[in-house]
């Protein structure tokens, strides 16, 4: 699938759930965001990927590293070990910021500020900003500012902790950072799954290429059926999704 529809379908399964999650307000937006972001989050194994090319060539070498261990472009990125380590990674992230001061954050003038707490919100502002700057690249927003669009968003994002709302699954209590993330990321490999290609889920155990839909349904990436099914039933759910998460009935 395209960049454009996994972010939108990334985005989508967020705010779909969003209301038995209990998410709402600064939470619903910046889960719809990372929900967006995330949804590009596989195609890191793609050198041509959005979210490959979000920063040049930090992000493309990264990207290429990625493509080599992980067995090449749909392999282990898009499998359950993929979605497994995208998580834990964005979990690890969220747990070390809510190890630090809380937000929104004190002034450097003002008495308990120290630099060095501020460490702990590095990784999530690297993993923020490459998610809003994926979303941005492939939804084609932002042009040529794209990127500072996202560092400021995620600037602002940190700064008030809408990333660090903990959500109850079962015994799990979550940072919203990493459910939108695993969220996104299935959703990738859901929308990859409706493609010929299809995605081999328990990669590197087995190469079996595992489909949503029989031989005869399944699309090609960028063709009608994307442009003027998928596509259209992925951006009208996701306006419907939003609509219901506001409370409003559908």
């Amino acid at each position: 699938m395209l960049g454009r529809d996994h972010a939108l379908s990334g985005a989508l399964v967020v705010a779909a759930l969003a209301p038995g999650l209990h998410v709402t307000g600064a939470y619903l937006a910046t889960g719809i965001a990372l929900g967006a972001g995330a949804g590009l989050l596989p195609d890191i194994d793609h050198p041509d990927s959005s979210v490959a090319l979000s920063f040049g060539f930090l992000t493309n070498s990264f990207s290429w590293l990625v493509e080599k261990v992980s067995g090449g472009h749909r392999h282990g990125t898009h499998a359950v070990i993929g979605i497994t380590l995208f998580t834990a990674g964005a979990y690890a992230a969220g747990r070390y910021q809510l190890s630090g001061p809380h937000p929104p954050y004190a002034a450097p003038d003002t008495p308990g500020w120290h630099p060095a707490l501020f460490w702990h919100l590095v990784p999530a502002g690297i993993f923020l900003t490459l998610l809003y700057a994926a979303a941005l690249r492939a939804l084609k927003i932002g042009s040529h500012h794209g990127d500072l669009i996202a560092m400021a968003g995620a600037a602002a994002t940190i700064y008030y902790g809408t990333d660090l709302e903990v959500l109850t699954l079962g015994p799990w209590h979550v940072p919203l950072l990493a459910l939108a993330t695993g969220l996104g990321c299935a959703a990738h490999i859901v929308g990859d799954e409706l493609t010929h290609g299809g995605c081999p889920l328990l990669y590197p155990v087995s190469q079996h290429e595992f489909h949503v839909l029989p031989r005869p349904l399944q699309i090609t990436t960028a063709k009608l059926a994307e442009t003027y099914v998928v596509f259209p039933i992925v951006a009208i759910g996701l306006l419907v999704a939003i609509w219901h998460a506001l409370g409003h009935k559908v």
